[in-house]
């Protein structure tokens, strides 16, 4: 509760709708809910103190790690870009759609110790800022696995050297789709106050009469295509490039298949948990569930653990969309020995050691079906 990414993929009643849910269902009277124990809304103590020492350490370690690491993406790409193929250009895109998400989290961070206290104008830009990139970071993931299926089990070319202008217009169509995907959050972000936690917080604040419904809605919008749509697209791409990469022959092509099954893995274990806390807090705010404030209470210490993992994906994403790339690593060590990090001597050896490979992310050539 103290993060706000917790309004986000998940809906949390905060008191004032707690107000709105009791005076719009007839099954409660929310002006006596006082008189009657399970009615009474739970404190958020628990999760406070949890958020206050957990959340400010860990998002200052990932905004270190995912902007130290997605900036020098974007420096060696950039310095390169002449030579950049179609799944580097996502690559680029993915990097800034990266930074741009790691950058919300001191807002969040502080947040978690204070309260909110940057304004609402902020309040909606950092809001819907995470939503946008959160979509960005996961359709361009799509791309790359639509661009690396049809290379690999096709031998199909759609991002062509000649036909570049494809990838810019498949890029902008993405931006587009997640600027339109977040228009609730830059509507409906408010900075309120939270009477159980005690603080001013930057959350959704959505009509009074049709509060549950808009939370519903945005919930399913992010689960189904924020979630399932892309996960059962990728696995879709990657289950047909593996079986077609058994069926060939060559060592690279298994080593391609084990970085394959690395990509999938990590989206879905960083991903995975915190879909099934937010399903979970649905099914509460449904009233599944018995009402159990310590249940509410692991619920929303899980949805700030689990929303952290996310985060570190995009301190995954450099490594396993780049570093893994032997012709990226040879560009990144060339850069360190333009720097003066490094004698000229290693970089020569280390490119003649690497000397086979001839795409960065080493996916876009079908002959070399490495990633």
């Amino acid at each position: 509760m103290g993060d706000g990414t917790a309004d986000i993929g998940h809906m949390v009643f905060s008191g004032t709708d707690l107000e709105e849910f009791y005076e719009n269902n007839s099954t409660y009277d929310y002006q006596n809910y006082s008189e009657s124990a399970s009615l009474t809304p739970c404190s958020l103590q628990q999760t406070k103190a949890f958020d206050q020492s957990f959340l400010p350490a860990f998002y200052s370690l990932l905004f270190v790690l995912g902007l130290l690491g997605n900036v020098l993406v974007l420096v060696v790409l950039l310095r390169n870009k002449r030579g950049l193929q179609s799944t580097d250009m996502f690559i680029l895109h993915l990097a800034v759609a990266d930074i741009l998400l790691v950058l919300t989290l001191p807002f969040w961070a502080a947040q978690a110790v204070s309260g909110w206290h940057f304004g609402s104008v902020m309040c909606k830009i950092v809001g819907s800022l995470f939503k946008v990139n959160f979509y960005a970071g996961i359709y361009l993931l799509a791309c790359i696995s639509c661009d690396r299926y049809l290379s690999i089990v096709y031998a199909v070319q759609i991002y062509k050297k000649h036909r570049s202008h494809l990838v810019h217009w498949s890029c902008l169509v993405v931006w587009c789709l997640c600027v339109l995907l977040s228009l609730p959050d830059i509507v409906f972000f408010q900075v309120m106050h939270e009477y159980r936690a005690n603080m001013t917080e930057c959350q959704h604040q959505f009509p009074s009469h049709t509060s549950t419904s808009w939370r519903l809605a945005l919930t399913f919008l992010y689960q189904v295509l924020g979630f399932l749509l892309p996960l059962c697209g990728m696995l879709y791409c990657y289950t047909h490039i593996a079986l077609t990469l058994l069926r060939s022959q060559g060592f690279k092509k298994h080593r391609a298949l084990r970085v394959i099954i690395a990509l999938v893995l990590s989206f879905f274990l960083c991903w995975a948990p915190y879909n099934i806390a937010a399903l979970m807090n649905t099914l509460s705010i449904l009233q599944i569930f018995a009402r159990d404030c310590r249940l509410e209470s692991h619920i929303d210490i899980a949805l700030s653990v689990t929303s952290g993992l996310c985060y570190f994906h995009c301190c995954l994403n450099p490594v396993l969309y780049a570093f893994i790339g032997v012709k990226f690593k040879i560009k990144f060590i060339e850069l360190l020995n333009y720097s003066g990090c490094i004698c000229p001597q290693f970089l020569e050896k280390y490119v003649k050691s690497q000397a086979r490979s001839s795409t960065w992310s080493e996916s876009a050539d079908t002959s070399q079906s490495g990633i």
